[in-house]
């Protein structure tokens, strides 16, 4: 039998992990299709896993492990660089503190190390918006979305690229396509997963979101101590080659992916934007966020690094407890899990 930690699935080959997953197939839900094995690497992690497909939606197989996970003024520096340093320190000033303070302002954002037994479960690739829905013209109801019949044309006769009517509906420029998108309220975390979350899905924890962002990794962010400011990131875009804009871009480089877009070593997707959150919901039945802090950082003028701090495996946002369950809709995501046990 085939065990389902980590290191010894990295050891079985690959026929026997191809024979696991259509057995695993015959035991999943209905709807559930497996593709294939596929190979990721990244960060010096890989995994070659199966890839199945849901109802229009790609998940992976993660195998389990025992790891450690959180940080702590132990692990200060690390490998930081000094480029980091310096962009640390900046903000550091910037805050009316000196660098003797640094390690302790970054523990104070980080969740505290600890052991943490990960069970092995399907992961859905990509996270997805928790308070919008996409929609086509043709769903829109005649009466109910009227106004927003009435905007499309003007909208699409306009130069925007985007335009939102707060919590109600949004429209997005993509190319020669627009799209829709209505805003979905939900009181709180029950009231969303009771219409939003079928059985036998359920979201991550912390710790799980932890492990699938950072497989373990005892650095500050998945690759290491230091930003690596070669990286194309949002909102600040090719962070080693500032003159280049929207209006000098050369051939191609407005097509270059999001570096921290990009599928991790389990091959999956994280949304790698400060201003975007990942729901993780506790054992308690706690809804938090991980991943971002609402692009605070970035909008008070701190910085790469402290702007893309809420990007670091262990980051926890101090404030998120000070913005109820709909404040949060609008830039809250999330992914779905199968738990297995076998």
């Amino acid at each position: 039998m085939i065990t389902q930690r980590r290191a010894e699935w990295n050891n079985t080959s690959r026929p026997e992990k191809e024979r696991f997953m259509r057995e695993l197939e015959g035991s999943l839900p209905e709807g559930f299709s497996f593709r294939g094995i596929e190979r990721f690497e990244r960060y010096g992690q890989c995994l070659e896993t199966g890839v199945f497909t849901y109802k229009g939606s790609e998940f992976l197989w993660v195998p389990g492990d025992e790891v450690t996970l959180g940080w702590s003024t132990d692990q200060w520096p690390g490998d930081m660089d000094q480029a980091t340093l310096d962009d640390l320190l900046t903000g550091l000033k910037a805050m009316g503190l000196d660098a003797s303070e640094a390690a302790r302002v970054l523990q104070e954002q980080m969740s505290p190390p600890r052991k943490a037994v990960i069970g092995a479960m399907l992961v859905e690739r990509s996270p997805r918006s928790t308070g919008w829905t996409q929609v086509t013209e043709p769903e829109l109801d005649p009466e109910l979305h009227a106004e927003i019949r009435q905007q499309l044309p003007l909208f699409n006769e306009s130069t925007s690229l985007s335009y939102e009517v707060y919590e109600s509906y949004r429209l997005e420029r993509d190319g020669e396509r627009i799209r829709i998108h209505l805003f979905d309220y939900t009181a709180d975390f029950a009231e969303w997963s009771a219409s939003h979350l079928e059985k036998p899905f359920s979201i991550l924890t912390e710790d799980e979101w932890e492990y699938l962002y950072g497989g373990g990794s005892r650095t500050l962010f998945p690759w290491g101590d230091s930003f690596d400011y070669t990286m194309k990131v949002g909102h600040f875009g090719e962070l080693d080659r500032p003159e280049m804009t929207v209006f000098n871009l050369e051939e191609g480089d407005e097509k270059r992916p999001y570096d921290l877009e990009l599928p991790n070593g389990f091959g999956l997707c994280f949304l790698g934007d400060p201003y975007r959150v990942e729901l993780v919901v506790s054992p308690e039945g706690v809804a938090s966020g991980k991943g971002g802090d609402g692009g605070c950082n970035i909008c008070g003028g701190m910085g790469i690094f402290w702007g893309y701090l809420p990007v670091a495996t262990y980051y926890r946002d101090l404030k998120e407890n000070e913005l109820d369950w709909v404040d949060r809709l609008d830039y809250l995501h999330f992914r779905r899990i199968l738990r297995l046990q076998r």
